[in-house]
């Protein structure tokens, strides 16, 4: 968790995400720890950082729809229920990039 904070480069952000998938579809992070998670992911999902004439982000945002595939995949219904609709509106934002 302490490499997706604003402070940190985009690859701390894509590992970030990359070990969040993970650590869910093995089953590791509990779904008490959800409600501190999706805010980080939801901000992932929107990450773009300007660099000169172009941006950095693109695989930082597909590591976050990583993330949320994982969660999908990991946990029943009922616990993810709640963060679905942001979720699904940051995929939705990412996807115009």
């Amino acid at each position: 968790m302490t490499l997706l904070a604003p402070a940190e480069g985009d690859g701390a952000w894509h590992g970030g995400c990359l070990a969040l998938a993970q650590l869910a579809r093995r089953g590791l992070l509990l779904p008490s720890r959800l409600p501190e998670v999706v805010p980080r992911v939801l901000h992932a999902l929107g990450y773009d950082v300007r660099r000169g004439a172009h941006s950095v982000g693109q695989h930082v945002r597909d590591a976050a729809c990583y993330v949320c595939w994982a969660f999908a995949r990991a946990y029943d219904s009922s616990v993810v229920r709640p963060h679905v609709l942001p979720l699904a509106r940051g995929m939705l934002a990412s996807t115009g990039r």
